[in-house]
């Protein structure tokens, strides 16, 4: 009977104290363990992200940017020739230029913008072969290859000035216009035209063209629709904006989430021996000036999703120090503009005070402008 009671009897209080010590003990290791794998793995999804969203923004500029000039390039001289245009009444003003770098004030991204003509069979040069008078409708050329209706075309001048400039225009080649189509001088008859008729296109106004018009020995480029395009950062994406000539107006779209900077510089050949030399963003002044340029330096940077609980990169004369020598600190956020001298630093504080407790990922790549150097 004793022995049955005490079997029945169960744990003692100290024993239950015991095991529920036990216990807590075992739940706070596996709560410490699973919390120490969950922001490790926090810290490894953050970091995947911003490697795919940094890699892919950078492989979409340098696409961009490889085929920046195309049919733009092949007269290497008219590179750097203002582009006037009228859309109705509304003045377009452009450079024929394949890349421009827009650069951020005090440390703020750049934009970087890209033409090149969109059409997708032939886009070389049209040589004019007899003088092209304001008032005429038609431009007499030596081959119209590859001209269809509704073209926007670029009247190009040998030499321009500041009387003398690039014009945008649409090809309509069943349309009439000043003289009959024989600019003005009874020649031309039976020669390649390309036609601008002023009541077809809102981009045909006479305003638009210089008043000596364009001579023999000018040329025209084939836009089709002229591929413009501007990258650039807001609020922490990558974003495109693309301008429609024909139209006067444009649009802009999402590309990639968590990229807070891009920095650009230009690759110039200044002494003509078809080597990069000089690496900066001041933007050319003159065609000469334009013509140096041989490719792009661009970088972007990625931040990560996960704010951590302290400091974790670098700023101030510690960053640029660190960036400056042979290896980096990891904690800090650098590249190289010119890819054999030193690295500089990223400002990535802009729209966070707490932006040092964030990871950042900087993706760099060097573009050739393969069509400038082509020719093409």
């Amino acid at each position: 009977m004793n022995i049955k009671n005490q079997a029945l009897g169960g744990f003692s209080l100290v024993e239950l104290m015991v095991g529920m010590t036990i216990g807590l003990i075992t739940v706070l290791v596996v709560t410490q363990v699973m919390s120490v794998a969950e922001t490790r793995r926090q810290a490894s999804i953050s970091g995947a992200d911003s490697v795919v969203n940094v890699g892919l923004g950078l492989y979409t500029i340098e696409r961009e940017g490889k085929s920046a000039g195309y049919g733009l390039t092949a007269l290497q001289t008219a590179i750097g020739c203002p582009i006037k245009a009228m859309h109705d009444t509304t003045p377009i003003n452009l450079n024929l230029v394949p890349v421009t770098i827009i650069d951020g004030a005090s440390g703020a991204p750049d934009q970087v913008r890209f033409l090149a003509s969109s059409k997708s069979g032939v886009a070389l040069p049209m040589r004019i072969s007899q003088d092209h008078r304001v008032e005429t409708a038609h431009f007499f050329v030596d081959s119209d290859m590859g001209a269809t209706d509704q073209d926007l075309m670029l009247a190009v001048p040998t030499t321009s000035s500041g009387a003398t400039w690039c014009t945008v225009f649409e090809h309509h080649s069943g349309g009439g216009g000043g003289n009959n189509g024989n600019n003005g001088n009874g020649g031309g008859q039976g020669l390649n035209q390309i036609s601008h008729p002023s009541g077809q296109s809102s981009l045909n106004p006479n305003a638009a063209w210089p008043s000596a018009g364009y001579t023999a020995g000018d040329a025209i480029v084939n836009l089709g629709s002229l591929s413009d395009r501007t990258y650039f950062i807001d609020n922490k994406k990558l974003r495109v904006s693309i301008y429609t000539l024909r139209t006067a107006s444009s649009v802009s779209a999402d590309l990639y989430p968590n990229i807070v900077q891009l920095q650009a510089a230009y690759g110039k050949d200044t002494n003509a021996d078809a080597v990069v030399d000089t690496w900066d963003n001041a933007t050319p002044a003159t065609s000469a000036a334009w013509q140096q340029i041989r490719a792009i330096r661009v970088a972007l940077v990625a931040r990560g999703q996960k704010r951590e609980s302290g400091t974790v990169t670098l700023d101030g004369a510690a960053a640029a120090s660190t960036c400056a020598s042979t290896n980096p600190h990891p904690a800090a956020v650098c590249w190289k503009p010119n890819p054999a001298g030193d690295g500089v630093k990223i400002d990535v504080s802009a729209g966070n005070a707490e932006w040092q407790r964030y990871r950042y990922r900087v993706a760099e790549t060097t573009i050739p402008l393969r069509n400038v150097i082509w020719r093409e």
